[in-house]
């Protein structure tokens, strides 16, 4: 027979159980009680939702350092160091929109017309005195004639360097010809017979005017040249 209690297996007849000390009846005894297995542990169940749901905030924190971590180069247009002007482009050798190209082409034409111009004249209380009426008709006025073709050419042919030369050169002529003239009149002891006319005024005034703008189209061609070397040097590095 078996103790009803706590399943020990006991003789037959027996009054008590000699383990636990429970008492047994007849009835009890008739039935005998089978062991009862002790029950296993229940492990729990850790849930896995919420680490998915921080899973998945790490993902899209990661997509933009992926995208910034190897940034692609950008690729930055080589320069041509004589042309100033990117590959592949043809360089602007003449541009009517730059101040100094007008400034040029406006003392071009007033210095050509003034070589038409009275140059000088007699007073007509004295007679006896001839003098040519203007530049045009004497040798000191072809040389202006040659300094305006010259700087025109190379004006439009893009050579600024060759353009700022003229300038000084026919700057430099226009002094030579107003002191020698002058000089003549002075020890001729004609001032007083002679007149300036507008062709005298206007000569000095479009050489100088020229002369100004030689000089900023000298400027702005270093100013070109040393922004397509910083670019080139960019580009390089």
């Amino acid at each position: 027979m078996f103790c009803f209690k706590c399943g020990k297996q006991l003789a037959d007849g027996s009054k008590f159980c000699l383990f636990c000390g429970q008492p047994l009846d007849a009835g009890s005894a008739a039935a005998p009680v089978a062991p009862v297995a002790a029950p296993h542990p229940v492990q729990p169940q850790i849930p896995q939702q919420p680490v998915q749901q921080y899973q998945q905030p790490m993902q899209q924190y990661q997509q933009p350092v992926q995208q910034y971590a190897a940034p692609q180069p950008v690729a930055q247009p080589a320069y041509n160091p004589a042309g100033f002007a990117p590959v592949g482009q043809k360089p602007k050798r003449f541009d009517i929109t730059k101040p100094d190209t007008i400034i040029i082409l406006a003392s071009c034409l007033f210095l050509f017309i003034s070589l038409f111009l009275s140059y000088y004249g007699t007073n007509k209380k004295r007679v006896g005195v001839s003098v040519a009426t203007s530049l045009i008709k004497v040798a000191t006025g072809w040389p202006y004639v040659i300094a305006i073709v010259l700087c025109l050419i190379f004006l439009f042919a893009g050579l600024k360097i060759g353009t700022f030369v003229m300038s000084i050169l026919n700057t430099c002529w226009m002094l030579l010809v107003v002191v020698i003239n002058e000089n003549i009149i002075k020890d001729a002891h004609v001032e007083n017979s002679i007149t300036r006319g507008p062709g005298f005024y206007m000569s000095i005034i479009a050489s100088v005017v020229l002369l100004v703008g030689g000089i900023m189209i000298l400027v702005r061609r270093n100013k070109e040249k040393n922004a397509a070397r910083q670019q080139v040097s960019y580009v390089q590095i």
